[in-house]
């Protein structure tokens, strides 16, 4: 089924669209004064077929067929196939549409239809100078329908063996009947044959559509075969499209056919049963079922106001109200109404009568209903009807002030914002403020968290010197993350990611260019990151919440726990749960992108899908470890508890070995940092270590041992960090977590063997430390018992050791 036009990307566009008319009027008026300069015209013809593709991806059909006929004109133009008086006449008809163009863009955001309201006029006269027949005036009419106006209500359709079945006994007899009554030839009987058709059609389709389109059809049948409806080109597609639903029903049973535009047939039958003259009975039910009064044609071809006639009209207003301010502000109201005073000055009276006569020609019809109030209100206040009671005189100047200041204050809006703009200024404004600072906040957030993952994929590319071509690409995808922000410096390094990408490395010269960028590089500590997107992520929703966007508060309030919870476990990296929490922010804005364009816009299943990936974060959270939560002794006994997932032999061999690497470097850097224990690089090589033993254990699953590596991670991240000092308790617990790495590691040498008591508390030591800033001794924590776990806690073996957030 057609779908009404997308209001928002309408008035995305709609300035495009009027500054091409701009461009097709002036082009026109150029070829005007010089017929023998065609280039003009073809860009005017250029500009209004731009219009005519961005109507026609709209899905705005009626404008549609204004700029086509345009167009066709102009081509007619250009191929000297008018000439003389006519030509005269189709480029009056260009020149008009061309400016009315503007009013209908204006009418189809307002009403929030593609209506056809003013068209039929403009499309015609082009078509019948050109010697082509006019178009039905069924096509350009419009009313509003009410949802479930001509739906039985609580209704079932047939089943789908009885609606194939009947359809198929019916289809011959419709379009024969159908088509022998469209060629005039025994109209009445082929007339009630098709009623008869539509009125089983009308019972097997019940509680749907298709039931009122087939409920019409019945009147506009009886009003042909009564003599008052004249069968045209619009009639026939009406009938061409009952014989369509019938072969649909025919095939697939009750199912609907989403192809068929119901609203827009269904519109073209209200207007033929409009147009009667006479009520038979049939029409007559259908006139009361859908509220069609004698004034339904005249008011749906009413012509458009042009735009600047509009604008001309609100701002002759808005001069109006301006006289009245000046004159209530030099004048005291409360004085008014006094028995001493002299006969008063109208000017207030008159100013405010001249806006409301020229917000009526505008439309804003209450707008002048409310000046009308205060204007009776304040001649209320002169003739003294209130100088018998101070409170009730009072009331009434707040009355007269207050009416006037909210319709000025509106108008201004109106006239900034378009005259289209459905939201009143200050709920417009509220909005608009709340909307502006959370895009504000969540732009700094995202660049945020991005950085330093960016920055964290170049530092995992960059750990060992690349060899093979997954590690060079590797290295050079991290690398372009970075250039591709600008197009601007590091020339050498960006043709060495070039001759990279061609397979033509000097693979000494990438990994020093990249060495030296990396440490160029602005390094924001991970926490510290994290701290201030939450802090952001508190005051979004803080704002949102006081603008009473209550569900998408809770929506980053979702955000806001998952992300803390993964910092606390290290696990916040480019993963599937870090794309959830991005999907979550893409739905956001665009929700509220086009709630701010347009306030009138439905974006629930926009709304919904952001509510549906927050709740996937809710899952994520069962599944990441409770991190240093575990040395809190309120939630010890509850916090869920890591635990190694699978480890198949062969990955289990290459995390020995690996480690046993890693672990020996460690002996050395702890002996070296033991001589100058202090927050230097040495430190910085010990802790990357640590975040390097950390990724290799979650990636095969020895999340036990890799939790470890997380909390002295953790601790050191503070002591680099300067929060906390590198005092001895510090000293002392990292070289008993090197001393006990061995060990460690060689107990994963077989399944089951693992050492998980020793790794826990060693855990647990380091996240006490790193929570106390080193000013309690961190000793030995009783280790929880192995509880039943909320999850899995696999999410992190499932990803390889790819740089993250607050690891």
């Amino acid at each position: 089924m057609a779908s009404k036009p997308d209001i928002v990307a309408l008035k995305w566009v709609v300035g495009l669209m009027n500054k091409q008319a701009e461009d097709a009027e002036t082009a026109l008026v150029e070829y005007t004064n010089n017929p023998a300069e065609k280039t003009t015209l073809l860009r005017c013809m250029w500009a209004v077929h731009q219009i005519t593709s961005t109507l026609r991806a709209l899905g705005m059909k009626k404008g549609e067929m204004l700029t086509l006929e345009m167009e066709r004109s102009l081509n007619y133009i250009y191929k000297d196939k008018v000439s003389g008086e006519r030509r005269k006449l189709v480029m009056g008809g260009l020149m008009q549409a061309l400016k009315m163009l503007p009013a209908y863009l204006a009418h189809t955001q307002s009403s929030r239809m593609d209506t056809g309201q003013g068209l039929e006029q403009h499309i015609n006269d082009l078509r019948r100078w050109l010697g082509e027949r006019p178009r039905p005036p069924a096509l350009f009419f419009y009313i509003e329908i009410p949802a479930q106006a001509g739906i039985t209500e609580a209704a079932a359709p047939a089943s789908d063996d009885e609606v194939k079945s009947r359809a198929n006994a019916m289809l011959a007899l419709y379009l024969e009947a159908a088509k022998v009554a469209l060629r005039g030839r025994n109209v009445t009987e082929g007339m009630k044959t098709v009623a008869r058709i539509a009125r089983k059609m009308q019972l097997l389709f019940a509680g749907t559509a298709v039931e009122r389109f087939w409920f019409a059809m019945i009147g506009l049948c009886e009003g042909i075969a009564g003599g008052l409806i004249r069968p045209d080109e619009c009639i026939a597609q009406i009938f061409k499209t009952g014989a369509f639903l019938i072969k649909y029903a025919r095939e697939n049973g009750s199912a609907i056919d989403p192809k068929v535009d119901y609203e827009d047939n269904l519109q073209h039958i209200l207007f033929y049963i409009a147009a009667c003259k006479s009520r038979p009975v049939h029409i007559t039910q259908i006139r009361r079922t859908f509220g069609i009064d004698d004034g339904a044609i005249e008011t749906a071809s009413r012509g458009l106001l042009h735009m600047d006639a509009l604008v001309t009209a609100m701002t002759g207003a808005m001069s109006q109200l301006d006289k009245v301010t000046d004159f209530l502000g030099r004048n005291d109201l409360h004085q008014l109404g006094q028995p001493q005073a002299e006969e008063h000055d109208t000017t207030a009276l008159d100013g405010i009568e001249g806006a409301a006569l020229r917000l009526d020609a505008a439309g804003q019809v209450k707008h002048a209903v409310s000046l009308r109030r205060v204007q009776v209100k304040l001649a209320e206040l002169y003739r003294g009807l209130y100088r018998d009671s101070a409170a009730q005189h009072a009331q009434a100047v707040n009355d007269v002030i207050r009416g006037i200041v909210e319709v000025k204050l509106d108008i201004e809006h109106k006239l900034k914002h378009g005259l289209s703009n459905a939201c009143s200024s200050k709920e417009y404004e509220l909005r608009a403020s709340v909307v502006t600072a959370t895009f504000r906040h969540m732009e700094l957030l995202e660049n945020t968290l991005h950085q330093i993952l960016r920055r964290k994929a170049l530092a995992s590319a960059l750990a060992r010197k690349p060899s093979g071509e997954d590690s060079v690409s590797s290295l050079t995808v991290a690398l372009n993350r970075h250039l591709n922000k600008s197009d601007q410096g590091h020339e050498e390094l960006r043709q060495a990611v070039r001759d990279a990408d061609t397979g033509a490395a000097d693979l000494d010269l990438l990994y020093r260019l990249a060495r030296e960028y990396l440490d160029q590089l602005e390094d924001i500590p991970d926490r510290k990151a994290i701290k201030l997107s939450l802090e952001m992520l508190e005051q979004i929703a803080g704002a949102l919440g006081f603008a009473g966007m209550e569900r998408e508060c809770r929506i980053i309030e979702q955000c806001q726990r998952w992300l803390e919870a993964a910092s606390k476990a290290g696990s916040v990296r480019e993963d599937e749960a870090f794309r959830c929490f991005a999907d979550v922010f893409a739905h956001l804005q665009l929700h509220l992108q086009r709630t701010l364009a347009d306030p009138l816009d439905d974006t629930s299943r926009i709304l919904a899908s952001a509510e549906q990936r927050a709740a996937q974060l809710d899952q994520w959270l069962e599944q990441v470890s409770p991190g240093a939560d575990i040395t809190n002794p309120v939630r010890a006994e509850s916090a869920q508890l890591v635990q190694d997932g699978e480890i198949s032999p062969e990955f289990r061999q290459v995390f020995i070995e690996e480690s046993e690497e890693i672990v020996a470097e460690l002996a050395l850097l702890a002996e070296t940092w033991a001589l100058d224990p202090q927050a230097n690089q040495v430190l910085r090589d010990i802790r990357r270590h640590f975040h390097t033993f950390k990724g290799n254990g979650r990636a095969v699953g020895a999340n036990i041992l890799g939790e470890l590596g997380w909390a002295a991670q953790d601790m050191l991240d503070r002591v680099l960090d300067g929060e906390m000092g590198a005092g001895v308790r510090v000293q002392e617990l990292v070289q008993e977590v090197v001393a006990a790495l061995p060990g460690l590691v060689a107990s994963y040498r077989n399944a089951g063997e693992a050492d998980v008591a020793n790794a826990r508390q060693l855990t647990n030591r380091c996240f006490l430390m790193a929570k106390s800033g080193d000013r309690e001794q961190a000793g030995v924590l009783p280790v929880p018992g192995a509880q039943a776990l909320r999850g899995p806690a696999r999410i992190a073996s499932q990803m390889p050791a790819v740089g993250s957030v607050g690891q």
